[in-house]
C-alpha cells in the first residue's frame, strides 16, 4: 500500500515538473510569431513603435488593444493579419490614426506621408 502511494506521488511530481518544463513562457519585449504567419518587418514595427504601441501595446487601453493589439499580432492567423493591416493602411491614409489628441501631444511621432506609404505597401504585400 505505501509502495502505491509512493509510485503515486512520484509520478504526479514528474507530471508536474515537465509540465512546467515544456510551458511556454513570454519574455517582455521579445515577439514570437506562429509558423505560417507573415512577421512584421521591423520597417513596420518602429513605424508601430513610434507611433502606435502607446496606446495599441500591452500596455495599452483596453478599448484601443480591443479592436488591435499589436502585441497579439503572432496570435492572429494570416487572414486576420492581412484584415488588421488592410485596417491599419486604412486608418493612417485618411489621418484618424493616431487620434488628434495623441497628435498634439506627440508631434514628432506622427507617422510622415513616406512611413504611411510603408504601411500600405506592407497591407498590400498580405492582402494578396
Amino acid at each position: 500500500m505505501k509502495t502505491t502511494f509512493a509510485f503515486i506521488g512520484v509520478s504526479l511530481a514528474v507530471i508536474f515538473f515537465l509540465a512546467l518544463a515544456f510551458r511556454p513562457v513570454n519574455v517582455s519585449g521579445s515577439v514570437k510569431y506562429s509558423e505560417g504567419n507573415p512577421e512584421l518587418p521591423d520597417s513596420v514595427m518602429k513605424v508601430f513603435q513610434k507611433a502606435c504601441m502607446d496606446c495599441h501595446g500591452q500596455d495599452g487601453s483596453s478599448m484601443a488593444k480591443m479592436h488591435l493589439n499589436i502585441s497579439s499580432w503572432n496570435t492572429y492567423d494570416i487572414k486576420k493579419q492581412a484584415g488588421k493591416a488592410f485596417d491599419i493602411s486604412k486608418e493612417l491614409s485618411k489621418g484618424s490614426m493616431p487620434p488628434g489628441k495623441w497628435r498634439k501631444s506627440n508631434p514628432d511621432n506622427i507617422p510622415t506621408q513616406a512611413e504611411v506609404g510603408l504601411i500600405k505597401n506592407w497591407a498590400k504585400s498580405l492582402n494578396n
